[in-house]
């Protein structure tokens, strides 16, 4: 059985830095909800369920997340004005929804994905 020398050695530990720390820059996830007016809302992950409520644009960082994820924001008041929600991870828009359809508007506006 040969063993490693100490540059195998160094390459090793170097690799398992690498590793381990690039893990620890994964992006968080960050829900932005558009919108003047009220609105609440809930966020469905492996953990449970969690809910959110505001007033005008939100940032709402989620964190580290994996998995299925289902959100759903509603307005508070009737209004014409469309309620926009996207998910964001790093710099990529992962998906959106809004409460505008054709002729009119919905309250609620729904997200439902899967993160690896």
């Amino acid at each position: 059985m040969k063993l490693l020398g100490k540059a195998e050695i160094g390459f090793l530990i170097l690799l398992c830095f690498l590793v381990a720390f690039s893990g620890c820059m994964a992006s968080n996830v960050k829900l932005v909800v558009n919108y003047t007016g009220s609105w609440n809302g809930t966020i469905t992950d492996s953990s449970g369920t969690r809910t959110i409520e505001g007033t005008g644009n939100k940032t709402i960082d989620l964190g580290a997340l994996t998995g299925s994820l289902r959100i759903i924001v509603g307005k508070k008041e009737p209004s014409n004005e469309t309620l926009s929600i996207s998910l964001i991870r790093g710099n990529e828009i992962i998906s959106t929804g809004n409460t505008s359809v054709s002729g009119g508007q919905l309250n609620d506006a729904h997200i439902s994905v899967y993160l690896a």
